[in-house]
């Protein structure tokens, strides 16, 4: 709205200090939180992760690290091979495209099988 509020250095400090207020007020901190939370700039879905790798600006309003955030790749059953390379980056560690894609095809049968099923195999039990 062409007006300022805050200095832009100090701008980068609002998830540090949403976390604050939230142990100050003995509340858990929400990853829902927009801007703050863990989940404001999570990504999930292949072609969706697909996209913004791309074009961050495509699925992100603003560049997380303004506001001390910090995007976040998840892998699930509905990721791509780009889920698991994009996270890979994330880790450090030299993943192939094919490795990518058997990664993938393993979490995807793991999915598929349910929690039961992938504790049991795992010799887990709760």
């Amino acid at each position: 709205m062409g007006r300022s509020c805050l200095p832009a250095e100090r701008l980068e400090q609002l998830t540090d200090l949403s976390y604050y207020v939230a142990e100050v007020a003995n509340l858990p901190h929400d990853k829902n939180f927009p801007y703050v939370g863990s989940s404001a700039f999570a990504h999930k879905g292949g072609i969706h992760v697909a996209a913004m790798l791309k074009t961050e600006r495509s699925y992100q309003h603003i560049d997380p690290a303004l506001v001390g955030n910090q995007r976040r790749t998840l892998v699930s059953e509905l990721s791509g091979r780009g889920n698991v390379l994009d996270k890979s980056n994330q880790l450090g560690l030299d993943v192939s495209s094919e490795q990518a894609r058997e990664v993938l095809a393993k979490i995807k049968s793991l999915e598929a099988l349910g929690q039961d099923q992938i504790t049991r195999s795992a010799g887990v039990y709760f």
